[in-house]
């Protein structure tokens, strides 16, 4: 049986070289993101042959799915993995495949598995300069928004987050779970911005934060998936400032141009942020598939 076990801080950089390819765009292979929500979705690896085998547990500690390894011997981990779900007495079931890893699983094992799309997982993907510049009629409205704004709140400026606006950056995590319902103390989220926060220098992680009037009312954080790609990990802001998302999108990206990329990652099946994604035209929507055994 695999022994798998949570990814450790000092696991981080360590794991990070088994996605050193051309093909890592999505936020599935940013090390980072999986040691953030390591509690909440409890994702476990395990190495092998030097190679990298990420799972996702059930809350009872049985697998509710593996993903797609990655390193020098894909095939004899996938052997692997079909060894131990029988050792657990569970069918394989592959998540998060993109198409090329989906394409792979086929070819290893041919007609051995039902492949089902998974549009809540798959990834929002930008060219940066079209998130910096707006240009042509398909951003007429996000300039418009950005222009509103502006003019609705002359008082305002932009800051990158360091030590000394950290704190500001929170509140309006702490602002936002309090506008939409959620107890801060209890809610999942919060926890992770605030543990990235507070780790971001030695994360290496990038944010800024948007004031109107001295108050701090969005707030942006993310971190390197690789020279060409930028993840935008959390992004928080209060809607009662009409505009404000669209500003901090667009005054965020201004600071990320030596990105081809910006992956604004997925919707998570919710109708309305679908929506706002899909308005920002992307460049690539990252098609994910799960993969039943049959």
């Amino acid at each position: 049986m695999i022994e798998f076990r949570k990814i450790r801080k000092s696991d981080i950089d360590n794991f990070r070289k088994y996605y050193d390819y051309s093909e890592a765009v999505g936020c599935d292979v940013n090390v980072l993101n999986a040691y953030m929500w390591r509690n909440e979705y409890n994702i476990k690896f395990a190495e092998i042959d030097g190679t990298l085998i990420k799972a996702y547990f059930r809350q009872d500690q049985n697998i509710w799915g593996y993903c797609m390894p990655t390193g020098k011997n894909i095939k004899g981990a996938l052997n692997s993995i079909m060894s131990d779900a029988k050792e657990r007495n569970i069918k394989p079931y592959m998540v998060m495949l993109t198409t090329g890893q989906r394409g792979m699983l086929e070819s290893t094992f041919p007609s051995m598995f039902i492949y089902e799309r998974s549009p809540e997982n798959q990834d929002y993907i930008y060219l940066t300069k079209d998130l910096v510049m707006l240009e042509g009629k398909k951003f007429h409205s996000k300039r418009n928004h950005i222009s509103r704004f502006y003019k609705t709140y002359p008082d305002n400026h932009f800051e990158t987050i360091d030590s000394s606006n950290k704190n500001d950056a929170f509140q309006v995590v702490l602002d936002w779970c309090k506008e939409n319902n959620y107890d801060a103390r209890n809610y999942e989220e919060a926890r992770v911005i605030k543990d990235a926060l507070e780790n971001m220098d030695e994360f290496g992680m990038r944010g800024a934060v948007l004031y109107v009037e001295e108050k701090p009312v969005a707030m942006t954080l993310g971190s390197e998936i690789s020279p060409f790609v930028f993840d935008i990990n959390f992004e928080k802001a209060l809607r009662e400032y009409d505009g404000v998302y669209a500003v901090i999108n667009n005054e965020f990206a201004k600071l990320l141009t030596s990105y081809k990329y910006i992956n604004r990652e997925e919707d998570m099946g919710l109708e309305g942020l679908r929506k706002a994604k899909l308005s920002y035209n992307p460049q690539i929507i990252l098609d994910r598939f799960n993969a039943r055994f049959k």
